[in-house]
């Protein structure tokens, strides 16, 4: 069977698409994406609205796929091969209203990738929704820089029960946020933005377009997200990696001239990091690889259940298991983090190895493919990043991660562009 079949009630194959342009069929391509992003402006102050919101367009993205009648064939019998230990994790949980909790968030990813594909004809309406949302994002920034130099509370600070107002900061300087509320994805949404705009925008501004994403996403102080984001410059000028080098160490050295002592306050916080979650392992993310590696090389092959460890279906509901492997919290429960902040121990201590392995097989399956395109090395990149962000977060079951992410992944790779044509050795050497 053909890698680029399609099932639309039966396998059949779709590769020009006519593109609607009336306003109403763009506003419903959106429209999960809007509610979503909207939502997440009340997650430090109402957080229903946040929970409601999600769960909306959860349910909107499965109409919207059932109605298109139009799904990927190898997605399709790969989801099918995997939700049977889904359904065992579910049922073997050992509390029935923890598992489905947590059995639903694995379907979050799948479900963003067949919405992906059903509306994959409409990547230029995508991309100027990042390019409308990183500048709004940037707007919204520099009011809240404003604002926090005047010591006036904001929208999104956190209250705590006691009444303790809670913001992040670091290095001295509040973490950028913009209308995002969390730093964290603020970064990524930063960094997917950067290489979107960079690969495929071709209108005016484009080098402020970049500038903007680039200061967001340093601004972010988002840790997770420099790792990946310079793995790929290091690969895309790898030809150039001397003068890439030279030119990070030229733009560090003049902010540390301007600012020293917040970039020594940033390498402290970085080696800190390093300290606890790597050399030392004096936190919750380390436990869970410490539990995870156990589970393994225990023959832990289909999990002992879903909601049982790391999400927060696990904590909301007291899971015996964190007992059981005498699993340390560290800071993450001064904190009061409802999850153990790292998804792959999750993943395959309730699933097993087989659940696990099938589970990420599902998640990658876009990138099985005859062609090697620009597309593709795109969307390599960003597989890279939410894998990477993955290692150290929930963001795989984080439908506000997995909307700026997985949801481009089929638009960008059916995009009608001639430079996507071109093979990936030419595209090597392009500049």
């Amino acid at each position: 069977m053909s890698n680029n079949s399609s099932l639309h009630i039966r396998l059949t194959n779709h590769w020009s698409i006519p593109v609607p342009r009336n306003i109403s069929v763009q506003f419903l391509v959106l429209f999960p994406f809007i509610l979503i992003y909207a939502g997440t402006v009340f997650q430090n102050t109402i957080p229903i609205i946040t929970t409601v919101t999600k769960a909306a367009s959860f349910v909107y993205m499965i109409i919207y796929v059932v109605l298109k009648r139009k799904v990927k064939a190898n997605l399709f019998y790969s989801t099918l091969l995997f939700l049977p230990l889904l359904l065992y994790g579910v049922l073997n949980a050992w509390n029935l209203k923890a598992g489905v909790s947590d059995g639903l968030r694995y379907l979050f990813p799948i479900a963003v990738l067949f919405y992906s594909y059903a509306i994959k004809e409409h990547f230029s309406l995508l991309l100027k929704f990042v390019v409308f949302f990183i500048v709004i994002n940037f707007l919204v920034q520099i009011v809240n820089y404003i604002n926090w130099m005047r010591g006036i509370q904001q929208w999104f600070y956190y209250t705590t029960e006691d009444g303790y107002v809670h913001y992040n900061k670091t290095s001295g300087v509040i973490r950028a946020t913009g209308t995002v509320v969390f730093f964290g994805f603020l970064g990524f949404m930063s960094m997917i933005s950067f290489f979107l705009i960079k690969f495929y925008y071709r209108g005016r501004h484009k080098l402020v377009l970049l500038a903007i994403s680039l200061f967001l996403l340093l601004a972010s102080f988002s840790y997770k997200a420099f790792g990946p984001f310079l793995i790929i410059l290091l690969a895309y000028y790898y030809k150039d990696i001397y003068k890439l080098i030279l030119g990070l160490l030229i733009g560090g050295l003049g902010i540390y001239l301007i600012i020293p002592e917040h970039v020594n306050l940033f390498f402290q916080n970085l080696l800190l990091r390093i300290k606890l979650y790597i050399t030392q392992g004096n936190s919750a993310r380390s436990e869970s690889y410490r539990v995870m590696w156990n589970e393994i090389f225990s023959g832990n092959w289909f999990g002992r259940g879903a909601g049982v460890f790391g999400g927060p279906a696990s904590t909301a509901y007291d899971s015996w298991y964190y007992h059981m492997v005498a699993f340390n919290w560290f800071d993450a429960k001064w904190l009061g983090l409802t999850t153990t902040d790292t998804y792959l121990p999750h993943l395959f201590v309730e699933l097993g190895i087989i659940g696990g392995l099938v589970y990420l097989i599902v998640l990658v399956m876009p990138l099985v493919r005859q062609r090697i395109t620009k597309g593709y090395l795109v969307v390599l990149a960003i597989y890279l990043c939410l894998f990477f962000d993955m290692l150290f977060s929930f963001s795989l079951n984080n439908l506000d991660y997995l909307m700026f992410s997985l949801a481009f992944i089929y638009p960008i790779l059916y995009y009608i562009d001639e430079k996507d044509n071109t093979k990936i050795a030419p595209l090597l050497n392009e500049k």
